[in-house]
């Protein structure tokens, strides 16, 4: 069952979920654009017969580097969502067990 993200139903949970997803989507495309570029520059270089030089190595470096925080980061916040999601999912089935055990007590009182 689909509950678009503006109804009284839908949980800050998804809405927080669909914006990741967006904001993870976007920094895809702009780290791809970046590479598409950089693979531009690099082959016109070669093209123009200029030798790889420190620059260009360390551009390279810095690329790499950037990757790397940006996976390591976007594993950070899939843990943090994750371990959010569980807590939530505890609370409610915490709450869930005290109203059913609440209510199997008011029946019995009966």
């Amino acid at each position: 069952m689909h509950i678009h993200p503006s109804s009284p139903n839908s949980s800050p949970s998804s809405e927080d979920d669909a914006a990741a997803r967006i904001q993870a989507g976007f920094r895809g495309y702009r780290v791809r654009k970046q590479l598409k570029q950089a693979k531009k520059m690099k082959e016109t270089k070669s093209q123009n017969g200029s030798s790889g030089d420190s620059s260009e190595k360390r551009q390279i470096e810095e690329e790499s580097a950037t990757k790397i925080q940006a996976g390591i980061r976007g594993f950070l916040v899939r843990k943090r969502q994750k371990l959010e999601k569980d807590a939530a999912v505890k609370i409610q089935a915490n709450f869930r067990g005290f109203k059913t055990r609440k209510d199997l007590h008011d029946k019995r009182s009966l």
